[in-house]
């Protein structure tokens, strides 16, 4: 009898299983990297979102109030609510919460996640002492730093003669 011998033009090139293993080493420790450096840039975008969006509700919540002061003929206090009544009896009120405060009109309602932690209102005067304003002052916190956001509408003779009530 005679033994056979393996024809060995007929053998099919692949790879080993040291290679294969070795394949799958360097694939695994490529993606636990691009997985590392994935998290990070997540979470950098998030942190800048964030801090966009504090940027662009502030800017909103300033634009809106002083359009409201210019545009508007009266601006009262109470608690932690502010309204301005504009010259045809169209209305918008601004209630502060402790988070974010909410302008209200009559079109749409808007929301800024603004921090309040006061409300002023006061009467100054020009360096000149001819000009009186009303000053309306927010204290409010952005980035754990406490801020304030100053405001002045200017009052004219016809409302200083009016009568104020007597307590």
């Amino acid at each position: 009898m005679s033994k056979a011998i393996p024809n060995r033009n007929n053998s099919v090139p692949a790879f080993s299983i040291i290679e294969t293993l070795v394949g799958m080493a360097i694939t695994a420790i490529i993606m636990g990297i691009l997985f590392a450096i994935f998290s990070i840039v997540t979470e950098r975008m998030i942190d800048f979102r964030n801090q966009n969006q504090l940027v662009n509700d502030l800017n909103r919540l300033t634009y809106s109030l002083n359009k409201d002061i210019f545009e508007k003929e009266k601006m009262n206090r109470t608690d932690n609510e502010l309204s301005f009544k504009g010259y045809a009896g169209e209305q918008v009120h601004y209630n502060f919460q402790e988070d974010y405060a909410i302008r209200t009109n009559e079109t749409f309602i808007d929301t800024f996640k603004i921090q309040l932690k006061q409300i002023v209102m006061d009467t100054v005067k020009s360096k000149s002492q001819q000009l009186v304003f009303l000053k309306l002052k927010l204290n409010v916190t952005i980035n754990e730093k406490e801020s304030s956001l100053n405001f002045y509408k200017r009052v004219y003779a016809n409302e200083l003669l009016q009568k104020t009530p007597k307590p």
